[in-house]
């Protein structure tokens, strides 16, 4: 009885893996991979955005404070 479980285990696994990697995507089965597509759709001007890397630190330590 028990190996019977645990060859339905692995084939249950096998099978979540396979879909999770899209080979049921042929006939429709696959996972969801767009989480929330409404958002991309609202966007307003998306090549307006600038993403700005903060400046260096300087390079000598600040001096330590003893309590």
């Amino acid at each position: 009885m028990m190996r019977w479980l645990m060859a339905l285990l692995l084939i249950l696994n096998a099978a979540t893996l396979a879909w999770q990697w899209d080979a049921f995507a042929h006939w429709g089965w696959g996972p969801n991979t767009a989480r929330e597509p409404e958002h991309t759709a609202n966007q307003i001007r998306p090549e307006a955005l600038q993403i700005e890397t903060p400046a260096p630190l300087s390079s000598t330590p600040a001096p330590a404070t003893n309590p």
